[in-house]
């Protein structure tokens, strides 16, 4: 891996391309999100039970396949110069082969399955499905190119039409009649959209050349990323068999729920940071990597852990509101899942350094490990309970961060003591203001109104004591922020 040593003016613009860039991904994001949350009412009235159902049938397949149908190489690709023909070439036929076996050897595990469960349309929509592989395909190449380049704009547009056109289908489709069929149209759209997107942003023309030694190291390095999907998916769902005999269905319900919130808040702003500094690790100097990812962690950090410090202080009033009575054991979940969710996402950061520098083993191995202590965690919980399983999974999610930090440490120049000091004013503003809401929720009894009032009396003392304690560290903040996000006073 080569790092970047351009002028100060080159770094200037790449540095406000990037900062772009990362609005551009928060808007898409957000907006995402705002799409899920009103579409699946809307899709809920027009299909009703039945047709969700035809479809939860068809998706897990091919949403499983996909997982682990790009090998790795989106992410690892952006590392290589695009002056490497043959690196690239190689990666885009071994994509096109891998998807295509994926989407026939998918098909025909659809109708298997279509038989085994009496379900004649679930075969057909599996195969529908599945061609969403094959615009998986065409895509990774464009995504990885657009990283090297910093320009995570380009993303953010294949995100934001992607999302907008097959929410805009489906509901088309499901007041016409056409029932779960829309939701599969929704799935391919969203991928077909977004792959011409990007392919209009950076397609380059496969030549016919290939050499598997070219792209070995790729491979090795990507087989290590979804390795580590699989360990994860497995782990969540050993986690969850076991739950179920331990403590019965309504109970898992609360425990995949809360898991869900936690990782979803979590990683929806983890991912973010976590795409920024693995594009700018990519082309910066190496002795510039550890106070690059020292402040973007201390950035995540001041972001998170207010945000789940408060939601752990207001957990049963959130839940009760939102949720409603029957979700009664949420609370103590979301009160140790989210903090612990949150050090694991800030945490997890310096795997955006690990990939770049060609070292995603060290991350492979203790996610192996923590998905491992979670479910032997899990398996104890005849023995200690649920409260002791809550929070023996939250001490191996902390465990398991200090120690992905300190493996990490040689490799990456990246210390753990710079990391630990940056972030701890920030813990304690955001401690504060949990105390802080915690006091005012005792002072009425729960109401919607109230708990918002508390919430936002929370935030207002992290935002004092952050000034109070932390002022340096806040103009340093922005000190760093203000090159990326002005605009330049001259052409």
């Amino acid at each position: 891996m080569s790092f970047h040593t351009g002028s100060a003016e080159e770094k200037h613009s790449s540095g406000r391309k990037l900062a772009l860039g990362a609005v551009a991904s928060a808007t898409a994001s957000v907006f995402k999100i705002v799409i899920q949350l009103l579409l699946l009412p809307i899709m809920a009235r027009l299909l009703g039970p039945e047709e969700f159902g035809v479809y939860a049938l068809a998706l897990p397949t091919v949403a499983f396949v996909a997982l682990i149908a790009d090998g790795g190489l989106g992410a690892t690709l952006a590392r290589e110069e695009e002056s490497h023909s043959v690196v690239w070439s190689s990666a885009f036929w071994v994509l096109l082969l891998t998807c295509s076996a994926l989407a026939l050897g998918t098909t025909l595990f659809g109708v298997i399955l279509g038989l085994a469960i009496d379900q004649p349309r679930v075969p057909l929509m599996i195969a529908c499905l599945s061609f969403s592989l094959m615009f998986l395909a065409v895509s990774v190449g464009p995504t990885a190119r657009l990283n090297r380049r910093k320009n995570l704009v380009g993303g953010a547009i294949a995100e934001l039409l992607g999302n907008t056109l097959g929410a805009a289908v489906a509901v088309f489709l499901a007041i016409k009649g056409a029932g779960a069929w829309s939701l599969v149209a929704q799935y391919i759209v969203t991928y077909a959209a977004r792959a011409a997107v990007l392919n209009l942003a950076a397609f380059k023309m496969p030549r016919f050349e290939f050499s598997i030694n070219a792209i070995r190291p790729h491979m090795v390095a990507g087989g290590m990323l979804v390795g580590t999907r699989l360990g994860e998916y497995a782990g969540r769902f050993g986690e969850n068999i076991f739950v179920d005999r331990a403590f019965g269905t309504a109970l898992l319900g609360s425990f995949t729920f809360a898991n869900q919130v936690s990782r979803f808040v979590c990683d929806s702003a983890g991912n973010l940071i976590w795409s920024v500094l693995y594009v700018q690790v990519l082309t910066s100097k190496k002795e510039d990597i550890p106070e690059l990812y020292r402040k973007l962690s201390r950035l995540l950090g001041s972001i998170l852990l207010p945000a789940t410090f408060l939601a752990c202080a207001a957990a049963p009033e959130i839940a009760d509101i939102l949720l409603g009575p029957k979700w009664t054991d949420i609370a103590l979940l979301l009160r140790v899942f989210l903090p612990t969710a949150a050090i694991a996402a800030i945490a997890s950061q310096v795997g955006a350094v690990l990939l770049a520098i060609n070292r995603f083993d060290i991350l492979f191995w203790c996610s192996m490990a923590q998905s491992a202590s979670r479910v032997v965690v899990v398996c104890l919980a005849p023995w200690i309970g649920l409260t002791g399983m809550v929070f023996g999974l939250g001490i191996v999610n902390v465990l398991g961060s200090a120690a992905l930090l300190i493996f990490s440490e040689e490799p990456t120049g990246c210390r753990v003591r710079p990391l630990l000091a940056s972030l701890a004013k920030p813990a304690i503003s955001s401690a504060a203001a949990a105390g802080a809401c915690l006091l005012a929720l005792q002072l009425y009894p729960p109401s919607m109104g109230w708990t918002v009032l508390s919430l936002a009396l929370g935030a207002a003392t992290f935002a004092v004591v952050m000034l109070l304690i932390d002022r340096n560290g806040l103009m340093e903040d922005w000190q760093s922020i203000r090159p990326l996000i002005r605009r330049r006073s001259t052409p």
